[in-house]
């Protein structure tokens, strides 16, 4: 044999040496099995324990914020509406946040958690400013809502009255005409707009004006000189003043009640 066909030879046996053989191929498919299934077990395993609520639980429960009118007990009871609470790393903050925030005198509010256990909740109300159609009130910028009339039944607020989505422009028409009564030291208590744009206000003593749908402030201040003049009948007590007129006014009457017996 030729010295080249020897050399071509043991290169060849070189090579088939070197290359892996099948059960080598085998041992490395195996030992890759055991590291995924080991790796699929402990995330199996993790993600069981992190839903068993007795590894992780949400035991602290903390609320912020300024708050008038929302109990404890009115946040436990929206949580506890969406089913058993869940663990920590589970429990679904977007879902408790929807929740209270369907509380309807709930502005805004946040929810957060914080580890180990702990779930925050901020809570924005609304501040009610007036009364509004008798079951909602409204706030400062005439935002409508509603309350547990219980839970504001001591406090006064003015009382305004108008067609539904109308909270602000009564409001605004509202604090108009206080503004201009208060400067000659009349109160308002509560201010009507009828679906016709027309116009009722019921002062602090509660005289019933009725202003109708055009020139409100022309006939306040017919109201105002007119009123100095009616306060000085001493023996009856005005009810009613209806400046619907070009001129002038329709007064209404009510006897002052006495202690005089009746002859």
């Amino acid at each position: 044999m030729s010295q080249a066909a020897r050399n071509v030879r043991e290169r060849e046996s070189e090579a088939q040496g070197s290359r892996p053989s099948n059960g080598y191929y085998l041992v490395g498919i195996i030992f890759f099995l055991m590291v995924a299934g080991t790796i699929a077990w402990g995330g199996w395993m993790a993600l069981d324990w992190m839903k068993d609520s007795s590894k992780l639980p949400l035991s602290k429960l903390v609320l912020t914020g300024e708050r008038h009118y929302t109990t404890n007990d009115d946040v436990r009871k929206a949580i506890l509406s969406l089913g058993t609470p869940k663990t920590f790393i589970t429990q679904d903050v977007n879902a408790i946040q929807e929740k209270i925030k369907q509380l309807p005198w709930i502005q805004h509010v946040t929810v957060r958690k914080q580890w180990p256990d702990e779930l925050k909740i901020h809570l924005v109300e609304y501040v009610p400013y007036a009364r509004w159609n008798d079951t909602q009130l409204l706030d400062a910028e005439g935002q409508e809502f509603s309350l547990p009339m219980e839970r504001i039944a001591n406090r006064k607020y003015p009382i305004l009255h108008g067609p539904k989505s109308k909270g602000k422009d009564v409001l605004r028409e509202y604090h108009t005409m206080a503004d201009f009564l208060e400067k000659h030291q009349i109160k308002l208590k509560a201010v009507s707009m009828t679906a016709r744009n027309s116009w009722q206000l019921i002062l602090d003593n509660n005289i019933r004006l009725e202003l109708g749908t055009k020139d409100k402030t022309q006939r306040m201040k017919r109201f105002v000189e007119l009123y100095s003049r009616l306060r000085e009948n001493t023996e009856k007590r005005v009810d009613y003043i209806d400046l619907r007129y070009e001129n002038g006014a329709a007064v209404g009457w009510t006897p002052l009640l006495t202690d005089k017996p009746v002859q």
